[in-house]
């Protein structure tokens, strides 16, 4: 009786040293899976809403001196080295009074893009870059109200490139963009504070 009984314990002892193996084994596959996966990892998916204001670059300059934009960004990956982001937001181009024609009550130009690109962490300090279409829109306001308002609406490509700090939730950077086909596209800049909330 205490041959079988020792037996029956060593027999249970080897049954929850296997099972205890497996369970390892089996973490360490789900670990490997998790490195393996692109959208898992480390760090938060974020939503990221910002303000910008900047100078135009090139030759529209001489119509518009400056630009403010509200950025919008998702950012998707769960990885504290990197995210891949979709941009979209409005950036707004008010025209100088010099500009403008004696019977112009007020001109302007909105840009509304939507990119997909990738952002590098390096430490505290990231760079991204995103590339996509935007609509390119042209508003003129005439001071007689029985004319009728001008607008124009292109569909343009829209790439930039920015680069900033992270300090918490917040980012503070420095962003160009591009909206055309060169040499007819509008080349600005903006310095942009932006805060997330993650999900």
């Amino acid at each position: 009786m205490k041959t079988k009984t020792i037996l029956f314990l060593i027999a249970l002892s080897c049954s929850f040293i296997a099972s205890a193996k497996d369970g390892d084994s089996e973490k360490t596959i789900s670990e490997s899976k998790y490195k393996t996966n692109p959208m898992h990892g480390n760090g938060l998916n974020y939503v990221s809403f910002g303000l910008e204001i900047g100078p135009i670059l090139n030759r529209y300059n001489q119509t518009y001196t400056v630009h403010f934009g509200l950025p919008v960004k998702v950012y998707l990956g769960r990885q504290k080295k990197g995210r891949f982001l979709v941009r979209t937001g409005i950036h707004y181009f008010p025209s100088t009074k010099e500009s403008m024609w004696v019977d112009v009550k007020r001109s302007y130009k909105t840009i509304i893009p939507l990119a997909i690109g990738y952002r590098k962490n390096i430490d505290s300090w990231y760079v991204e870059g995103s590339v996509g279409a935007a609509l390119n829109m042209g508003t003129t306001v005439f001071k007689d109200s029985s004319i009728e308002n001008w607008s124009v609406t292109y569909r343009e490509i829209n790439y930039g490139i920015e680069v900033g700090k992270q300090i918490g939730d917040f980012d503070i950077g420095l962003a160009v963009y591009n909206t055309g086909p060169i040499p007819y596209h509008i080349l600005y800049a903006g310095i942009k504070g932006s805060y997330r909330i993650k999900w």
